[in-house]
């Protein structure tokens, strides 16, 4: 990895470039000849940071942005076509990012920089408009300007936090640090800091959010145009303080650091969170707003979403999993010859947990779907005809067996399907069972195994499966680790986790960061992004990268330890 010594002019003049650029502002083009007049009233102002929120949005849930490729890399779901960087960087063995202007997935790359930046330099440029002058300060008045600011600092933690943990350095940027200098051109930003002071930059604004929020409620709750959703004093209070938690534990790359991570602090900022799911509303595939989200829309088609085994096998008691794994990568599909007698059968998952189909047979899986997952191909009516037509899984579905037949399955997660695009979704960006079971890592960590039992039990029990205690009891063997063990009480949070966190918050691949952490990403999963190319180029300094095996920042072997992985 190469240390940054110059200053980021390509950073800068993005910042000073994308301040105008946030969907739904109606406030002056910053590009135009005129736009010194862009910040001069109070309306003006309150938009530009209004619409932050909306930009970091959109270079978190877009297919533009990094989602699809890091949910592939994680095993949250698979697919054949080569989009969105999911069938280059899923493959097997793990590539290195390829942090090249030229190559085709470089924009899923640099898309959640260039978002989270524009973001920052919205509020930013808003902030000091208020800070510098007094007529707009007084024509907002000091209610609204609390409610601008509160807003803003809780963007700033956000656009910050979803850099730290992504990208392995960045600049932190606030209304205190002026892009452009005297003369109008970009400023000297000084050199990038590492993810962990960009995360506390983060927490800080955070607080800071909490703390003018917390000052009582607003005379006008935060409008839907802002955040998709009306959104109260206390609210953002409590969402500030469950991304903190979030956050904190999110940034850690490697199993030391999550061991490490203050959990006290995470159970404090848990117990002071959300006290119910909050969820966004969607608009489909109505892309003139931001309240889209991609992984709804691209994920329900045939072919884009399939669940691998390699992660979700392990619901499978059978014994069916173990006979997929043991097969080498090219010949694992979903039907194998699990005897050895010529005879191919299907690959099902065959276990007490109800998040899946239940039956032994690919016919009564078909028609007894899971409270999550589902066999999209089936007819249940007896009628002669399919109920999902268009989901063939040996058609749009199974293709290019020279892309890894061990990308298909049987299973899909039924939350995301064609029905909802072009839909009003309401998505979870936080949701209880995340903290619950935040919580219950905390709890792990501090070596309090009952009260960690306790949290599990509450998703465990409620998919049929027999309650863990202290000892990590694993009644049902579910997860059934591929050397055939029974997941004790930390492999069985993990499943909780995985299953009542797949695709909300952290750009929708919650796996990717929580596998990290845990050391489960396969070898050579690159457990960063680098800086983007264009940004490194403005700077004068050449390329780096990360991942593949036996690369800086590589994955060095899933603790799962895979057959074939090495």
């Amino acid at each position: 990895m190469i240390e940054i010594k110059k200053t980021g002019v390509v950073l800068a003049t993005v910042l000073f470039l994308g301040a105008a650029a946030c969907a739904d502002l109606d406030v002056t083009n910053l590009n135009d000849a005129d736009a010194g007049r862009a910040l001069t009233t109070a309306g003006d102002v309150e938009s530009l940071v209004a619409g932050s929120f909306a930009q970091w949005w959109q270079g978190s849930a877009r297919y533009e942005g990094p989602s699809f490729l890091l949910s592939a890399m994680s095993f949250q779901h698979s697919a054949w076509p080569a989009n969105a960087g999911v069938y280059f960087y899923a493959g097997l063995p793990r590539p290195p990012i390829q942090n090249n202007q030229v190559h085709a997935d470089y924009g899923n790359i640099e898309e959640a920089w260039n978002r989270n930046y524009k973001a920052l330099s919205a509020i930013a440029a808003g902030l000091r408009a208020i800070d510098s002058d007094e007529t707009i300060a007084s024509e907002l008045g000091a209610e609204r300007v609390r409610r601008v600011r509160a807003f803003g600092k809780f963007v700033q933690g956000l656009a910050h936090a979803s850099l730290a943990v992504l990208y392995d350095k960045g600049f932190v940027i606030d209304e205190t640090i002026a892009t452009i200098d005297e003369s109008g051109n970009p400023a000297d930003l000084g050199e990038p800091v590492s993810y962990n002071e960009m995360m506390n930059a983060a927490l800080g604004y955070f607080d800071d959010a909490i703390d003018l929020a917390g000052q009582g409620a607003f005379e006008e709750p935060i409008p839907t145009t802002w955040m998709g959703v009306e959104t109260t004093a206390e609210d953002l209070v409590r969402i500030a303080h469950s991304l903190k938690a979030r956050f904190r534990a999110a940034v850690a790359r490697t199993p030391a650091e999550r061991q490490a991570v203050d959990w006290g602090l995470v159970l404090a900022d848990v117990d002071e969170g959300i006290q119910a799911d909050f969820t966004i509303p969607m608009n489909g595939d109505d892309y003139s707003t931001p309240w889209t989200n991609d992984l709804v829309n691209y994920l329900g088609f045939a072919a884009w979403q399939q669940l691998t085994y390699m992660v979700l096998g392990m619901a499978d008691t059978s014994g069916a999993y173990q006979a997929w794994l043991a097969k080498p990568v090219v010949e694992r599909r979903p039907n194998i010859d699990m005897d050895g007698d010529g005879t191919e059968e299907p690959v099902l998952i065959r276990t007490p947990d109800h998040r899946f189909p239940q039956g032994v047979t690919l016919d009564e899986q078909r028609c007894n779907p899971g409270t999550i997952y589902t066999i999209p191909e089936r007819d249940c009516d007896d009628d002669g005809k399919i109920d999902r037509p268009g989901f063939a899984l040996n058609g749009n579905n199974w293709a290019r067996p020279d892309r890894g037949t061990w990308r298909w399955s049987y299973y899909w997660n039924e939350a995301l399907r064609a029905e909802h695009y072009g839909s009003a979704v309401p998505w979870p960006l936080i949701t209880m069972a995340e903290m619950n079971l935040l919580a219950a890592e905390a709890r792990y960590w501090r070596n309090e195994p009952a009260l960690a039992a306790n949290l599990i039990n509450i998703t465990r029990t409620a998919a049929g499966l027999q309650p863990t205690d202290e000892n990590g009891t694993n009644t049902d063997c579910v997860p059934k680790l591929p050397n055939g063990s029974c997941g004790d009480l930390l492999e069985m949070l993990k499943w909780e986790k995985r299953l009542e966190v797949q695709f909300t918050g952290l750009y929708g691949a919650p796996w990717y960061f929580d596998g990290r952490a845990w050391g489960d990403l396969y070898l050579g999963t690159p457990v960063q992004f680098p800086m983007p190319s264009k940004e490194l180029q403005g700077l004068g300094i050449p390329r780096y990268t990360f991942g593949g095996a036996g690369g800086e920042g590589a994955a060095p072997g899933s603790t799962y330890a895979y057959p074939f992985e090495q």
